[in-house]
């Protein structure tokens, strides 16, 4: 089904998700986003893993039992099950649509200080959640750290019972601790995963094994304190040797005491407990109603996206805005690294003719035809993907146009360097609408050039007509 996902956009699965369009597909899964309307629920996004691909019986009671779990900064599931896909099965599960994920930001740059504090803030309310009701996460990584509104969470479709190992096999990935080669999966597993995370998110940059010194992690120059020690920390071989959830958050909470300018805060119980302080992770995490926000918000006010914020807002047909764009809530394995779409929703106007950039397109259509710009789809950039530009973005679309004035093919005239602004700017070209082309009396079909914008400033598009 490799090339087929996208007739899937539309289709009604299991007789109660219509599938609205697809977000993202990796080797573990395929992302969609379910319509808002169904079931009554927040807007939410669907990912469908083949049976044969885990054991399916554990993954659906993982997920069953990760259902219980309601707290701010771990994304909500709501249902999980069987289902049958073009002959195929696959498993399903329901979950809270995120924006954006944090790896669609780091390609793009680091994380400043604030920032990253921020962000690791919030995973440690979520994992200081899932580890004390007895689950390991065992996918920490830019791509699981999502932003769904402006609070930033965790994912929870790869969470597990602590100690019972990996549901599926393959390739080692970088941020898994050595010990998960042997099988072993626990607490301390995700500490390193955090640890090599953080390490990308201020420096872009993945810690190296260095054999020299015994398999130590090699870290990239720049790390500043607290964060430096707190990585030396995650990163130790002996996992018992690794700090708790409690003991990076106390350091953390050290940290915004000791920074130039700080004013000192009282320590909550998390951050005064200690390797034994099991019960105040639960007091760390809280029932605490309002979380951080991503971080890429900073400069607006909130955020971010990881989008994503890693990494992309919603791309409401989204697109997975960027760290709100995109990626479903669901996440990073489905969507893989740069595989989520964008999720920034456009908005249409109409080019009236009496706006400037109504004149603007209408003195752009060659002498002779009466063609022109009918309505015009911006895309709609997420505060983080916005943050990250530099200067001014220009993304042309090469369109095709029918003689009733519709886009019938998109596709990109030169290169673009981000493929996020190229992926809004192909799925906003495809709804713009133009005045049909005539030529002796007669309709005929149109080809234009559609330019897209894009600067911290805002969006904007125009269109030159190229043939006939």
């Amino acid at each position: 089904m490799s090339d087929s996902w996208k007739r899937w956009e539309g289709q009604l699965v299991s007789d109660k998700f219509p599938l609205q369009r697809l977000l993202g597909r990796s080797e573990h899964g395929t992302v969609f986003l379910v319509d808002k309307s169904a079931g009554g629920r927040p807007q939410t996004a669907i990912k469908f893993v083949p049976a044969a691909s885990v054991d399916a019986n554990e993954q659906l009671r993982q997920w069953k039992v990760a259902a219980d779990l309601d707290r701010p900064n771990v994304i909500r599931i709501f249902e999980s099950g069987r289902c049958d896909l073009g002959g195929t099965e696959f498993l399903y599960v329901l979950t809270e649509y995120a924006e954006e994920e944090l790896s669609q930001i780091l390609p793009e740059r680091a994380l400043t200080d604030q920032e990253a504090r921020q962000v690791l803030d919030a995973v440690l309310k979520g994992l200081a959640y899932v580890h004390a009701k007895g689950f390991v996460h065992g996918g920490i990584k830019p791509s699981n750290i999502l932003a769904a509104g402006d609070v930033v969470k965790i994912s929870s479709d790869s969470l597990r019972a602590a100690g019972a190992g990996k549901l599926r096999q393959g390739e080692k990935s970088a941020y898994d601790a050595p010990e998960t080669a042997r099988g072993q999966l626990g607490p301390p597993a995700d500490v390193w995963s955090l640890g090599v995370t953080l390490v990308e998110m201020l420096t872009q940059r993945l810690p190296v094994l260095d054999s020299e010194a015994g398999n130590e992690r090699a870290l990239p120059d720049g790390i500043p304190q607290p964060f430096r020690e707190i990585v030396e920390n995650c990163l130790q071989i002996d996992p018992a040797k690794r700090w708790a959830v409690a003991e990076i958050a106390a350091r953390l909470d050290t940290g915004k005491r000791e920074a130039p300018g700080a004013q000192a805060l009282p320590s909550e119980p998390a951050a005064r407990a200690g390797r034994e302080a099991g019960a105040a992770v639960l007091s760390y995490a809280g029932d605490q109603k309002t979380s951080a926000k991503w971080p890429y918000a900073l400069a607006f006010v909130a955020v971010v996206v990881v989008a994503a914020v890693l990494v992309l807002k919603p791309k409401a047909p989204v697109p997975f805005s960027e760290a709100r764009t995109g990626v479903s809530a669901l996440h990073p394995e489905a969507a893989g690294s740069g595989a989520t779409e964008a999720s920034s929703s456009a908005h249409a106007e109409p080019a009236e003719a009496g706006s400037d950039q109504g004149r603007n397109d209408e003195m752009l259509t060659k002498p002779g035809t009466r063609g022109g710009v009918a309505t015009r789809v911006i895309p709609r950039v997420s505060p983080g993907a916005r943050h990250t530009i530099r200067g001014k973005i220009r993304v042309p679309v090469k369109v095709d146009v029918d003689a009733a004035g519709n886009v019938t093919q998109a596709r990109l005239q030169s290169a673009v360097a981000s493929e996020y602004f190229a992926r809004l700017a192909l799925e906003a070209a495809r709804g713009w609408k133009f005045k049909p082309v005539r030529a002796n009396g007669q309709a005929v079909p149109s080809e234009w050039v559609v330019r897209f914008y894009f600067s911290r400033g805002g969006t904007d598009g125009s269109a030159e007509q190229t043939a006939p």
